[in-house]
């Protein structure tokens, strides 16, 4: 799901259906368009990964229309129920989700036929959840993995954090990787296992780089390329250099 801006889909996300499961709920903007396909398929609870706008902007009209509950972490309840501040391209790409109030997770999401783990992982952002479905090994990582080599990220983001939660996804032995992008991966634990080698590779990278002199901008110039125009369209929120910046950040928490 995902607007169009200038006539195309800059980021697009993904909502799963899974045995009556509906994990994420996607953006405001085409909140109509998923509640139209939900009341075709069988639905009969929704859950949020985290609270970010992309994926929660279904969550009223889902509950109103379909009568079906929403659930997500602890951390994210009052943020949901209130509006949030965001940037002007995220009101572009998604629009503002409405506030609503939506029930806390529980350790498990038990479905007609399965039962699934909820994890906290906390490295895309503090209130992050993943889902396992142990016995299908199914991991549904929303956005604490989006693809095996990133080279953007948001402003502020924490590599340290992140590869966290890498590490936490990859001890549960998946098989599947099932991101909010859409992409589904095969061999999961592999996956996981290149990407916090990718991560620990540029880490050592950018730390020589820093004690030659070098700032975020000119490693990740050196390193990556040029910026995408995602740098331009975000205001500088979401850059290969802030990816490079992520490595400077360690609070420890």
């Amino acid at each position: 799901m995902g607007s169009e801006v200038n006539g195309r889909v800059l980021y697009s996300v993904a909502a799963y259906l899974v045995d009556g499961l509906l994990i994420d709920t996607g953006c405001h903007n085409t909140r109509w368009e998923l509640v139209e396909y939900l009341a075709r398929h069988n639905i009969s609870l929704a859950v949020n990964t985290h609270h970010h706008v992309d994926h929660i902007g279904g969550n009223k009209l889902i509950m109103e229309k379909l009568k079906v509950n929403v659930f997500a972490p602890k951390e994210s309840l009052p943020i949901i129920a209130n509006r949030q501040n965001i940037f002007s391209y995220q009101e572009k790409l998604w629009g503002f989700p409405e506030p609503c109030q939506v029930k806390v997770l529980g350790d498990l999401i038990n479905t007609t036929h399965y039962s699934f783990q909820v994890v906290q992982t906390s490295g895309h952002s503090r209130d992050h959840v993943v889902f396992f479905l142990r016995e299908k090994g199914w991991l549904f990582t929303g956005d604490e993995f989006i693809t095996e080599n990133p080279n953007s990220a948001r402003k502020n983001e924490d590599n340290e954090r992140v590869v966290r939660a890498l590490k936490r996804m990859l001890a549960l032995e998946p098989e599947l990787l099932i991101p909010s992008a859409g992409t589904i991966y095969q061999d999961g634990s592999a996956v996981l296992s290149r990407t916090i080698a990718y991560f620990e590779k540029i880490k050592e990278k950018v730390q020589t780089m820093k004690k030659s002199g070098l700032n975020s901008q000119e490693i990740a110039l050196k390193l990556f390329g040029e910026e995408t125009p995602l740098k331009e369209f975000t205001g500088g929120q979401f850059s290969r250099e802030n990816f490079i910046g992520g490595f400077s950040i360690n609070n420890g928490k």
